[in-house]
C-alpha cells in the first residue's frame, strides 16, 4: 500500500512538472513574440519628416529589445490622406501621423484659421496645454476608438499665390484657393472660392490652374515642391492659424500593449515631434530665404493688417462654434480657454 502511495505521489509530481513546464514554455513563447505594428504617413519617405519617422521605428525596435517592430507605410500606400482617422479607427493601421481635420467638432477648434496664434514652438505648447486641460479633446477621439499619444504644431499657415499678390481679403477676387472649407462663405463674400484638394493633388492643381493659391505652411509647401509654383506670399506671423499634428493610435491595439512598451512608444514619438518641430522651423527659414533669392513677392503684414483678416474670418468661426454647441459640446468655453492660452504664451 505504501508502495502504491509513493508511486501515486511520483506520478503527480511528474504531471505537475509537465504542466508547469508546458505553461512556462507557452508563456516564454508569448513573452518572446514580436509585436508588429503598422505606422502610416501620407508623405514620401525621403522627406525630412519621413526620415524622422523611419528613425522612430528603429528606435522603438531597439529600445524594446526587438519586442516591437514598426512597419512604416508612406505616400498613401496604406491609407489616403482623407481616410487617415477612419483607417486608425478601423484598425487598418495601428499608429499614424495625423493632422486635425474638419470631420471633428472639438478637435477642430484648435485648427481654426485666424485665431491669433504665436510662433510655432509656443503654439505647440498651447496645443499640449489645451489637450491636457480639456478632456473633451481625447474623449471625442475615444468614441471612435482613437487617441492622441503625442502632439505638436504645424508651422503657421500663410497665403501663397501663383499669379498675383494679396494683401487684404478683397484682393482674392476671382481666385480659387486651396483652403479650409470653414472659410468657404467668407471667400464667397469677396468673390473667391475654396478648393478642396489632398496633398497628392496639390502640385497638379496649382500647376494646371485648377487652384491659383493655397493657404498652407511654408515647410509643407517646400517639402511638396510647391514653392517652385508660387510667386507671391502673404505672411501673417502665427495669426492665420496652425493645425495640431502628431501621432494617434488605435485604442484597442494600444490597450493590448504592456505598459512599458506604451511608455517607450510615447517617449520615442515625443522625441520625433520635437525633432520635427526643429526641422520644420529650420525649413521655414530656408524656404523663405530661397523665395527671396528667387525674387518672389513677400508681403509681411503688420498687426493692424492682420486684424483685418481676423475680423474677416470671425463670422465663420462663430458659426462653427454655434454648430458645435448645438451638438452638446462646450465649444465657446473651450475656444475662450484657447484664446487665454494664446495670450499667456505670446
Amino acid at each position: 500500500m505504501r508502495k502504491i502511495g509513493l508511486i501515486s505521489i511520483s506520478l503527480m509530481l511528474m504531471m505537475g512538472l509537465f504542466i508547469y513546464g508546458h505553461v512556462e514554455s507557452v508563456f516564454s513563447q508569448e513573452k518572446g513574440k514580436v509585436i508588429e505594428l503598422k505606422f502610416n504617413d501620407w508623405g514620401p519617405p525621403e522627406t525630412g519628416i519621413g526620415k524622422i519617422h523611419q528613425q522612430a521605428a528603429k528606435l522603438i525596435e531597439e529600445r524594446t529589445n526587438g519586442r516591437v517592430k514598426v512597419n512604416c507605410y508612406f505616400s498613401q500606400s496604406l491609407l489616403k490622406y482623407s481616410e487617415t482617422f477612419k483607417g486608425v479607427s478601423s484598425g487598418i493601421t495601428d499608429i499614424s501621423l495625423y493632422v486635425t481635420q474638419p470631420i471633428h467638432d472639438v478637435n477642430r477648434i484648435l485648427a481654426m484659421p485666424f485665431t491669433g496664434l504665436p510662433n510655432i514652438s509656443k503654439t505647440a505648447q498651447v496645443f499640449k496645454q489645451m489637450i491636457a486641460l480639456y478632456p473633451a479633446f481625447n474623449q471625442e477621439f475615444e468614441k471612435s476608438g482613437v487617441k492622441w499619444i503625442s502632439v505638436r504644431a504645424m508651422p503657421a499657415t500663410h497665403l501663397h499665390l501663383v499669379r498675383r499678390p494679396v494683401k487684404i481679403p478683397q484682393d482674392m477676387n476671382g481666385m480659387r484657393i486651396i483652403a479650409d472649407p470653414l472659410l468657404a462663405d467668407q471667400f464667397r463674400q469677396v468673390t473667391a472660392a475654396v478648393i478642396l484638394s489632398g496633398p497628392a493633388d496639390w502640385h497638379s492643381s496649382l500647376e494646371r490652374g485648377v487652384a491659383e493659391g493655397q493657404m498652407v505652411d511654408i515647410a509643407t509647401a517646400h517639402e511638396f515642391k510647391l514653392m517652385e509654383l508660387f510667386k507671391h506670399h502673404t505672411l501673417f506671423g502665427g495669426a492665420a492659424g496652425a493645425s495640431p499634428i502628431g501621432f494617434i493610435v488605435n485604442i484597442k491595439m494600444w490597450n493590448s500593449l504592456p505598459p512599458d512598451i506604451q511608455k517607450t512608444i510615447i517617449a520615442v514619438y515625443d522625441g520625433a515631434n520635437n525633432e520635427s518641430l526643429k526641422y520644420d522651423s529650420d525649413l521655414v527659414e530656408k524656404a523663405v530665404a530661397q523665395a527671396k533669392q528667387a525674387g518672389h513677392t513677400i508681403t509681411i503684414l503688420n498687426p493692424s493688417e492682420i486684424q483685418i483678416w481676423i475680423n474677416w474670418a470671425k463670422p465663420a468661426i462663430d458659426k462653427v462654434l454655434a454648430e458645435i454647441e448645438l451638438k452638446g459640446q462646450p465649444a465657446r468655453k473651450i475656444y475662450e480657454g484657447f484664446q487665454r492660452r494664446i495670450k499667456l504664451n505670446r
